[in-house]
């Protein structure tokens, strides 16, 4: 009985854990890759939340870096129009989800969630590095 009290209390935090870091990255509509695809080829305002590093090492093309980890996030996107779709990602769909929150917060009317870049790459996206 001891033992079973000694592994509960660890699952359960667990638990929290998973549970907060959903709600922290559920921002944001979702689309099918393909779809993201044809919106920003058409020129549709994308924006790549990860790190300055990882955006170096490969990004869709015509994406705007801006970290959403940052302190300034509200202040590097604060110029785009409130009223178009501006479709957001990272490496896996959890901080672009946080930015997604963040963009609603701050007055978007429709942010869509793209995701990771691994999905946006197999769904035909463009990708460069940048040199």
């Amino acid at each position: 009985m001891a033992r079973f009290r000694t592994l509960l209390l660890p699952a359960a935090l667990l638990l929290v854990v998973i549970a907060a870091l959903s709600l922290w990255s559920r921002g944001g509509e979702d689309e099918p890759a393909a779809i993201v695809v044809e919106a920003i080829e058409a020129g549709a305002p994308v924006l790549d939340v990860r790190t300055a590093r990882e955006f170096a090492t490969g990004h869709v093309v015509g994406a705007r870096n801006a970290n959403v980890l940052d302190g300034d996030f509200r202040q590097r996107v604060d110029d785009l129009a409130r009223d178009q779709t501006v479709y957001v990602y990272c490496a896996s769909g959890h901080r672009s989800g946080r930015a997604a929150s963040v963009l609603e917060e701050m007055g978007f009317e429709r942010v869509v969630n793209a995701g990771g870049i691994g999905a946006l790459r197999a769904a035909g996206a463009e990708i460069e590095a940048s040199s």
